[in-house]
């Protein structure tokens, strides 16, 4: 069955403006890698909950609130996050926020343009994110039966233009994901969940329902 997720309204800027800054300002890190300016990945965690499947409804994972992992290594090609970093700020949440569980996360894409992207569809994951989020979620949060991932893939308009609101993604991939435009950049978001399955191996699939909340509330004014 399609599992849910879900992302509120709080959590969507987060996303958006993270990749911004690893895309477009992030020189200082980028430089001290020996990259090219700009353009580099980043990595962060989505808090909030599950809710099983009942009554013939889907399995939901429900991000409330997201954070960003500033130490993990950020390069033009991988990233890659400090795993101490993740578990305490896994053990603070449940200190002091025990509604809330590590329930998943997202990193992004970046490119140098549109013809990129689509060329190698750069929304999607990587072999590279297949294998690792089997083992974030068996290391951190093995007593979930979900856990969410999200990339945010984002590249350069080659010229300024209007703005283009959140559209579904075409074909097979189209309850899964969206793609966006602000004046100056594209945006893709696409979901994946993380399980348990067979002899406990932690299986991973793009089967979901991404439900960005903001952008089917009047998601008009982004630039």
């Amino acid at each position: 069955m399609t599992t849910h997720i879900i992302v509120d309204d709080a959590v969507t800027p987060q996303l958006l403006t993270s990749a911004i800054e690893a895309y477009e300002f992030d020189r200082e890190r980028s430089s001290r890698k020996k990259d090219a300016p700009g353009q580099i990945e980043t990595f962060g965690l989505l808090w909030g909950y599950c809710v099983p499947a009942f009554d013939e409804r889907p399995a939901r994972v429900v991000c409330t609130t997201a954070t960003v992992e500033v130490s993990a290594d950020r390069r033009q090609g991988s990233v890659a996050p400090n795993i101490e970093s993740i578990i305490a700020k896994r053990d603070i949440f449940r200190r002091y926020w025990p509604q809330l569980d590590l329930v998943g996360s997202f990193h992004s894409h970046p490119y140098a343009n549109l013809e990129e992207v689509r060329a190698i569809k750069g929304w999607q994951a990587s072999p590279e994110d297949k294998d690792y989020w089997p083992s974030f979620h068996e290391e951190l949060m093995p007593e979930l039966p979900l856990m969410a991932h999200l990339i945010i893939t984002i590249c350069a308009r080659q010229r300024a233009t209007a703005f283009e609101g959140p559209q579904r993604l075409s074909g097979r991939e189209e309850t899964s994901g969206y793609h966006l435009a602000s004046a100056k950049r594209h945006f893709w978001l696409k979901g994946y969940v993380s399980f348990p399955g067979d002899e406990s191996q932690i299986n991973v699939s793009d089967d979901v329902a991404l439900d960005v909340t903001s952008f089917g509330s009047g998601f008009k004014n982004f630039v």
